[in-house]
């Protein structure tokens, strides 16, 4: 299967097969007479009085096994860390091969219209995406030329924003960085020199707001490519200088929680390190520590386990989990609780979406600090000196506890 269609596919098991697998999972697994409990409520789930091989527990227990809408997988009270995907599960009661075979039958059973490789639909949805793809690389090729346009005061101002947080010249070129001039000027060159309709442009890099107006080329003047597996998804566009909001805004429709930022389309080691930032894995990547990826957040939960599934899908054999640490806001104090719960939630992820898997380590920096701030205050040999210092994800949990415990 080529790389758009699988996309795509992927796109209707997330948006159309998954809830409908949900939805129906009395009828998909009829044998455990399922009864929903709490629908569409942050806690939404099936339960049944069976056990997972369908004997029925000594003592009487209503919701012995559980379904979350929150994750998909079965769980049995008593044995909560042994859970398997609800996809996973079905391919195993039907013995099927592979989740395409999963969803063909899902497909099958509720008439959902599952996306063919042939059919007209995705042949437009392919020929759509390669023209988005096209755009968002003319964009970046834009941005990165307006950066180096000499005579504009506003690029002078970002490339030395950029030299102020440690990129070299090189450096700047090598990630792509750009800047964006007026919205309304940048519009006008795809629209008029360009030849795209502003429909296409909205589509692909919309970021006006309900008024019509937009603060990206205005005080939002830094353009970040957001790439994942080798693809231009879309921007991050970052503030220069001083304004009260976010120092960050995406381009609308920008998926974040999919797949790591920065993560190559093959693993060629099968190593990550996870960092928490774009900026933090660009600057990592500039200095050649290794692959490192974003994850956009705080720590790898909620819609964010889609991203470790991918990692896993590309043949991912090590995860190194590299997070901020934060000062107490209060005592200005090193927060090492904060991170801690941030560590063992993302750990806990890892291991629900693979229980075998135990090549995780954790990296630990020293005091309050992100990795971005680390290298440009204690160089890149230092960086470095902390991966290579990274403890087993369980050596690292019991020398915490250890700790607490004075």
């Amino acid at each position: 299967m080529d790389q758009d269609y699988i996309q795509i596919l992927r796109e209707w098991q997330d948006t159309i097969g998954r809830p409908a697998l949900y939805e129906n999972l009395d009828r998909v697994f009829p044998k455990y007479a399922f009864r929903r409990i709490q629908p569409r409520t942050p806690k939404d789930h099936w339960a049944s009085r069976y056990k997972m091989d369908l004997s029925l527990p000594k003592r009487r227990n209503a919701e012995k096994t559980v379904v979350y809408r929150s994750d998909m997988t079965f769980r049995e009270q008593g044995e909560w860390s042994d859970g398997i995907s609800v996809v996973d599960k079905l391919m195993q009661d039907k013995g099927l091969k592979s989740v395409y075979e999963v969803f063909s039958l899902v497909d099958e059973m509720f008439f959902l219209d599952m996306p063919r490789p042939d059919s007209k639909k995705v042949m437009e949805m392919r020929s759509r995406s390669l023209e988005r793809r096209k755009l968002l690389s003319s964009m970046r090729d834009y941005f990165m030329a307006a950066l180096w346009d000499i005579g504009d005061r506003k690029a002078s101002s970002v490339r030395n924003y950029l030299r102020s947080r440690g990129f070299t010249n090189e450096q700047i070129r090598n990630l792509s960085f750009g800047f964006v001039p007026s919205w309304n000027e940048v519009i006008r060159h795809f629209t008029l020199n360009e030849g795209y309709s502003i429909e296409d442009f909205e589509e692909a890099c919309g970021v006006r707001s309900s008024d019509g107006q937009t603060v990206v080329g205005r005080i939002f003047t830094l353009a970040i490519p957001y790439v994942c597996a080798g693809e231009i998804r879309g921007f991050l566009f970052r503030r220069i200088g001083e304004w009260d909001g976010p120092k960050y805004l995406a381009n609308r429709g920008l998926d974040r929680k999919s797949l790591f930022f920065n993560i190559p389309e093959k693993l060629t080691d099968g190593n990550i390190i996870v960092v928490e930032g774009e900026i933090d894995a660009l600057k990592a990547t500039s200095v050649n520590v290794g692959t490192v990826v974003s994850l956009g957040g705080s720590e790898i939960s909620g819609e964010r386990r889609k991203q470790i599934e991918d990692a896993f899908r590309r043949g991912v054999s090590r995860i190194t989990l590299c997070l901020d640490l934060d000062a107490d806001k209060d005592t200005g104090e090193a927060d090492f609780a904060s991170r801690h719960e941030h560590i063992m939630k993302s750990v806990h992820t890892i291991k629900d979406v693979n229980p075998s898997f135990e090549d995780i380590y954790i990296a630990s920096l020293p005091e309050p600090t992100d990795p971005d701030q680390f290298i440009r205050e204690r160089g890149a040999a230092a960086f470095k000196a902390v991966l290579e210092e990274a403890s087993p994800y369980w050596k690292y949990l019991n020398d915490y506890m250890e700790a607490k415990l004075g």
